[in-house]
């Protein structure tokens, strides 16, 4: 069994890590180079046989070379390489992966960007990155606590009213907690109401908002929110899904009845930026950044993640984001200093009411090799 799918039997929920951590793979690893949808019911009209994609795995490493990296780096570059190989070998046209430790840095890009074409994906290159958008929200909904312009136990209909049920005592804290305590909603549906929050009592467009709270301040200059009208980036990777068949692209603007189109697009360098500023009190104020990372012994916060991080003995935060196509993880100590991004362009698969197991093999991958970021630290 593959140390992905190894991952993902084991993950129970995308809190607990395997124990004992992976050993290296019995092959040398090579010296670096360089660098929640429903169900679809309607098929396109016009498809094309899918190209599989020839272009050979380039990986990069800054500012290190292998021989200078601990033992430990080196584990955690080989399980992510193993992930990667594991992933492309399954079909999935590109893989990225960006991890630092301390001041040591590995950054990896694998596949094409579209199937019908040949350009080698680069680690700079855009991505639907789904989930991650709702970090970025609650970022928005805390400066406007700051503000004194709501509380997070206000109502949602306080501030939207006819937005929910008539009487519907959900408020903005449950909103940005965890969706699946929310009883029929999607989290696509809890980031709509956010979004149109922010949108309400700022006075602006979703995109503008962010702009001005995150985008801007942190020089996010791959980050950007496509909407009906949004040109879509030159460098953008293409998702993929399969309908009756056949293999069927998903990107923005072109996705086809029954996937919503546009959302977030980013790049594991921009991503990697946002999560560091966040967690170092460079975007919200200390009693914000409390609130979003929420209880200690929980799951989620406030449009964070937790995951176990056994060199601290505390949690990683981040967020995870699956939309058809297209899988991210983001996970970061609390202190900024090590952090792990993947994105991964599915291997094409119809779509399913569930979350995608490879979304949750990523997550449990993340955990076991940023873990093992630290296994030597103390040897």
């Amino acid at each position: 069994m593959g140390l992905a799918v190894a991952c993902g039997t084991l993950l129970g929920g995308c809190t607990v890590v395997p124990d004992p951590l992976p050993s290296r793979p019995a092959t040398s690893v090579k010296p670096p180079a360089t660098a929640t949808s429903a169900p679809m019911t309607t098929a396109p009209t016009t498809t094309s046989p899918p190209v599989v994609p020839t272009s050979t795995e380039a990986s990069s490493s800054a500012p290190l070379d292998t021989a200078s990296f601990s033992p430990a780096f080196q584990e955690l570059r080989a399980t992510l390489e193993l992930f990667s190989r594991e992933k492309r070998e399954e079909g999935a046209s590109a893989v990225l992966i960006s991890a630092k430790v301390g001041l040591q840095e590995w950054t990896h890009a694998a596949g094409v960007r579209s199937r019908d074409g040949r350009t080698e994906v680069q680690p700079g290159d855009t991505f639907a990155v789904g989930g991650q958008l709702r970090t970025m929200l609650a970022v928005s909904i805390a400066k406007l606590v700051e503000e004194g312009a709501l509380t997070l136990d206000d109502t949602v209909l306080t501030h939207l009213p006819g937005s929910v049920a008539e009487g519907s005592a959900l408020t903005i804290r449950q909103l940005l907690g965890i969706t699946a305590a929310l009883p029929d909603m999607t989290s696509a549906q809890a980031d709509a109401l956010l979004g149109r929050l922010v949108e309400r009592l700022r006075g602006s467009s979703l995109e503008a908002v962010l702009q001005g709270d995150v985008f801007g301040p942190l020089d996010l200059e791959s980050t950007s929110l496509l909407v009906p009208g949004s040109t879509a980036p030159d460098d953008l990777v293409h998702g993929y899904i399969q309908v009756a068949g056949e293999t069927v692209d998903v990107t923005f603007p072109s996705a086809p009845s029954g996937v919503a189109p546009g959302g977030l697009v980013s790049s594991i360098e921009d991503i990697s930026t946002f999560y560091e500023a966040l967690l170092t009190g460079r975007l919200v104020e200390p009693a914000s950044l409390i609130d979003m990372k929420g209880a200690v012994p929980a799951n989620y916060g406030l449009g964070l993640d937790h995951w176990d991080d056994r060199c601290t003995n505390g949690s990683y935060f981040g967020h995870a984001g699956d939309i058809p196509g297209y899988g991210s993880v983001a996970l970061n100590s609390a202190d900024g200093n090590r952090r792990l991004v993947i994105f991964v362009a599915y291997p094409p698969r119809p779509l399913l009411p569930q979350p995608s197991a490879i979304s949750l093999e990523m997550t449990g991958v993340a955990q076991v090799a940023l873990n093992s970021g630290c296994r030597f630290q103390f040897r």
